[in-house]
């Protein structure tokens, strides 16, 4: 396979302009998310010196998902999808500059932050399934999976360059000035949604049912349809129990390692770095793997390796060469799970179960960052991954054993169909 071949193969989805003019307009954009991302758990974490607090801000900032994300399907078939986004961002944007000028004015109460990271989780509720409904729209189904994937390229490499930006803007500059970036960089994906011509067309002109009706149409349609059941389950299950880095790494950074704010950015560019590695593996060659045991090894490995973890606890760079691993595996396994499930269902039903998704990936983050920090808690510091894992563990295997026959009857790739249809 030349070098040529490689490159089409992982940048495929860039074809298209509409779909390049949102890439790149959220390059920038998710660079000054993980900037606030990082900054806002250490100086949360300063203010309240508790990991059961830290966890709690993910309550607030993805507890929504929980509450709204059905409705969030249900009104996404309504309003056309660009105006909803362009929305959110300016949602984004005002949070962003709000916590920059109170960390600027060294405001300490935690509730406030907590307040402002319930607003974005209610933007979060509606951002995000309408972004996972919309991809179709952008690039069809050929290169769906592959638009997923570059998607998930921008927030991992992100994922890299954030932290240890916010590492450095931390210690020379100060904690505001990374929310003010945040909130600049909300101006070049404006820009680009603006750009883009497809406009989501809603599929509801005018509704003919409750959004209730419609709410519970959608979930019986995703509870029945057992290709895609199982792997929901299997999100909700490594979602609540093993994505939990966010509450984790602050505390095995500072707590653990004995270390400082580059310490804790080193650690979250690793896991980035790793998962920049996966989401590049799977728009490329990692696309065409066509096992539908993929999903299971990934799911089984990610709870393997937070078990080991705690045996080289005190030694940063086994724990950095894990969390590399551990990246690539969590990206792997969101995006083939995100792949089996558009790919096995009906136009119809996209923007409600995709609303689910997000509900099962974004909602968990609430349940296990509380379950995680109270366990940190309750067992101590270090064993945080080995909680995780062994938790995981259990529950993927037991998921398993149920739904193994299900489990090999789902579609993975794009059929050859579909792929000259579009």
């Amino acid at each position: 396979m030349s070098v040529k071949t490689i490159f089409e193969k992982t940048f495929s989805a860039l074809r298209h302009k509409d779909y390049r003019n949102f890439w790149i307009g959220q390059a920038l954009s998710t660079i000054g998310g993980m900037i606030q991302v990082t900054a806002l758990s250490w100086y949360v974490y300063h203010i309240s010196g508790s990991p059961f607090l830290l966890g709690l801000m993910g309550v607030f900032e993805f507890g929504p998902v929980l509450l709204l994300s059905l409705f969030a399907g249900v009104l996404i078939e309504r309003f056309p999808k660009k105006k909803i986004l362009l929305i959110t961002q300016v949602v984004f944007m005002l949070q962003s500059l709000t916590l920059a000028m109170l960390v600027w004015q060294g405001v300490t109460n935690y509730w406030i932050f907590a307040a402002l990271a319930l607003m974005a989780g209610i933007a979060t509720s509606i951002d995000q399934p309408t972004r996972q409904s919309y991809f179709v729209e952008l690039v069809g189904k050929e290169d769906l999976p592959n638009a997923i994937s570059l998607n998930s390229t921008t927030f991992n490499l992100a994922r890299i360059i954030g932290p240890m930006i916010a590492g450095i803007i931390m210690k020379y500059f100060g904690t505001a000035q990374c929310f003010f970036i945040n909130g600049l960089s909300f101006i070049p994906v404006l820009f680009g949604i603006m750009l883009i011509s497809v406009v989501g067309k809603p599929r509801l002109k005018q509704a003919k049912e409750s959004m209730l009706a419609e709410i519970r149409e959608g979930v019986l349609y995703t509870a029945r349809n057992k290709k895609i059941l199982p792997t929901f389950l299997f999100v909700v299950i490594i979602g609540i129990f093993s994505m939990n880095y966010n509450v984790i790494l602050p505390v095995l950074a500072k707590d653990v390692l004995l270390g400082d704010e580059h310490t804790y950015s080193a650690l979250m560019s690793l896991f980035g770095l790793g998962s920049l590695f996966g989401a590049l593996f799977m728009g490329g060659v990692g696309k065409e793997i066509r096992s539908k045991n993929f999903l299971i090894i990934a799911a089984f490995s990610i709870a393997t390796l937070q078990m080991v973890t705690l045996l080289f606890i005190h030694s940063f760079v086994v724990v950095a060469a894990l969390l590399v691993m551990l990246g690539f595996l969590s990206l792997c396994f969101l995006n083939r799970a995100n792949t089996r499930i558009q790919l096995n269902i009906d136009d119809i039903f996209r923007s409600r179960v995709m609303s689910m998704y997000v509900l099962v990936v974004a909602g968990s983050t609430p349940l296990g960052n509380t379950f995680i920090g109270w366990a940190m808690d309750l067992v101590g510091k270090p064993y945080g991954f080995f909680v995780s894992g062994a938790v995981s563990f259990i529950l993927v295997l037991i998921l398993f054993l149920v739904f193994r026959t299900h489990l090999m009857k789902v579609k993975v790739v794009p059929d050859q169909a579909e792929k000259h249809k579009n």
